[in-house]
């Protein structure tokens, strides 16, 4: 026998693969005493099925040049690309399966006037892992997850968009995918949810009743809201709707809830438990109004951002600085451009894009140090943990940040930083690029401009990505070229001309990332060139 091979044929058994592609691979057909004579009273059937003695078994394979077989798939849930690329999705699947967060998935094929062009995801998540891992948003997760396990299959292969359901994804009695029944689901348009009767609404007690009065106003789905209901997948709630809603919560209750308080808070049933266990009151003590975001922003955060102004630390970061632009200059040979852009005798926001590790050490190495010292940026707690990488933090002013509680307390802790005097380096991104394309803009640098009234500075970032792409190690020598472009304040933006359904917070970073993008262009690149100094 041979690893993965089902074995050669018996002696009266004749085996064929028909249109066998280029591989050898096609639908295994086979003939002998034991093919059946056809399906009983269905003759229509039984001349798809058995064509001149030759049974279609319906399975794929291919014969080796030794005779023996080896069965790769199923004819009838392959997915043929209109490029004629074959995909197997179980192929696919148990590459996104090796994330943990993703506990059932069903890959297949999107139509588009008759021919499939690209691959779509059912996702099911592991909320017991999510809980456990203390991730609060499960759709950002799912999100990078797809994005990051994308880059170990081929073009061809990578989904090109996903769903996530709460709901077990139908099989058959033996495990099997019914994909079937999935794809129809996905053109099947989502169910209306009835709206709730006003006696329902009475019925409840006056903590589940503020709850979902609260919930109302940040729910993009004004429907009937069920204590099983998922704030995320049925409601709609993003990161900062939550924000603003534990900010709404903890006026009308007079709490002070964790900054993780909802980390592992997933269904309404679930965050109304936690409201019980937090106050005795059963009513709210104020009216529920939706939290604004300068109050929330005014909030200091439960550990405030320490501020080193000690002038023994002003020698080490010199030295920092100056040993690390030197590294950059002659291995990447980093240059800087529009550095007179820059806001002088004021704080300001710096905003690049983001596709490398090496991209915050490009921005702040292009400042001069004079004005490097008085810029904040904030890193995740579990990258400067430890007595060397707690000391490179405080030398680098890197505020770290808990993940579980990791956008509440950024946005307070910019604000604070802003507050005092310092400027800040953010990416709007909210990540690193998977393939160095620009990616949408999150509008939480809209909120920081928008309520401090700072001016933010659109920054571009090139050939870090060539020099250090997610993919890789171990950096690359390759020219890194920081560009700064010229500032934007939200008092300069006429939000008059945003859209309707649109915030003026996303508005604002929808504008940031079309000055980022046009930086990219030949005459950005050429205008307000700047040197390090």
């Amino acid at each position: 026998r041979k690893p993965g091979s089902a074995g050669k044929p018996l002696p009266s058994v004749t085996m064929r693969i028909l249109d066998p592609s280029d591989t050898g691979e096609g639908e295994i057909e086979v003939k002998g005493p034991m093919v059946m004579q056809g399906y009983y009273k269905h003759p229509e059937a039984t001349a798809d099925a058995i064509r001149d003695g030759w049974f279609r078994t319906g399975d794929l394979g291919r014969i080796d040049k030794d005779g023996y077989l080896f069965i790769t798939g199923r004819s009838k849930e392959v997915i043929v690309l209109s490029s004629g690329k074959n995909i197997y999705p179980e192929d696919v699947e148990s590459v996104y399966l090796a994330s943990q967060l993703i506990k059932e998935i069903c890959v297949t094929g999107i139509e588009s006037e008759g021919v499939t062009e690209s691959l779509h995801a059912v996702i099911v998540p592991d909320f017991d892992y999510a809980k456990q891992a203390g991730i609060s948003n499960i759709q950002e997760a799912v999100k990078w997850e797809i994005n990051e396990l994308s880059g170990k299959l081929p073009s061809y292969m990578r989904v090109t968009g996903y769903s996530v359901t709460k709901e077990p994804l139908p099989r058959t009695p033996l495990g099997k995918l019914r994909r079937f029944m999935i794809k129809g689901d996905i053109s099947r348009p989502a169910p209306v949810r009835e709206k709730e009767p006003a006696e329902e609404e009475r019925a409840r007690d006056a903590t589940a009743q503020a709850i979902i009065t609260a919930l109302r106003q940040f729910s993009k789905d004004r429907g009937k809201i069920m204590p099983e209901d998922n704030l995320e997948l049925d409601l709609g709630l993003d990161s900062l709707s939550k924000i603003e809603l534990v900010a709404s919560l903890e006026k009308a209750f007079s709490l002070k809830l964790p900054e993780n308080f909802l980390a592992d808070t997933h269904t309404v049933g679930e965050l109304t438990e936690k409201i019980r266990m937090q106050t005795s009151q059963g009513a709210p003590a104020e009216g529920l109004g939706k939290a604004s975001w300068k109050s929330i922003l005014a909030t200091e955060p439960a550990e405030a951002v320490r501020f080193e102004e000690s002038r023994a630390l002003l020698l080490p970061m010199f030295l920092l600085h100056t040993f690390l632009k030197f590294i950059f200059r002659l291995f990447f040979r980093l240059e800087a451009r529009g550095v007179q852009n820059i806001p002088a005798g004021r704080n300001f926001i710096l905003a690049p894009n983001h596709t490398s590790y090496l991209d915050g050490f490009a921005v702040l190495l292009s400042i001069p140090f004079a004005r490097f010292r008085n810029i904040y940026t904030l890193g995740l707690s579990d990258f400067f943990s430890g007595t060397f990488k707690g000391c490179a933090a405080k030398l680098g002013n890197v505020i770290p940040i808990d993940s579980s509680s990791y956008l509440n307390k950024a946005l307070q802790a910019s604000a604070q930083v802003l507050r005092h005097g310092y400027s800040l380096s953010v990416f709007p991104e909210g990540g690193r690029s998977f393939d160095g394309h620009l990616m949408e803009f999150k509008k939480g640098v809209g909120i920081l401009a928008i309520e401090t009234g700072i001016a933010v500075v659109p920054v571009r970032i090139e050939g870090a990505f060539d020099a250090l792409p997610r993919t890789a190690v171990w950096p690359r020598p390759r020219k890194i070229i920081v560009t700064f472009g010229r500032p934007l304040l939200a008092s300069d933006v006429d939000f008059s001309k945003k859209p309707e359904d649109m915030d003026e917070y996303q508005y604002f970073a929808n504008l940031l990332r079309e000055r980022v993008r046009d930086l990219q262009k030949a005459d950005g690149l050429k205008t307000d060139v700047g040197k390090i100094t």
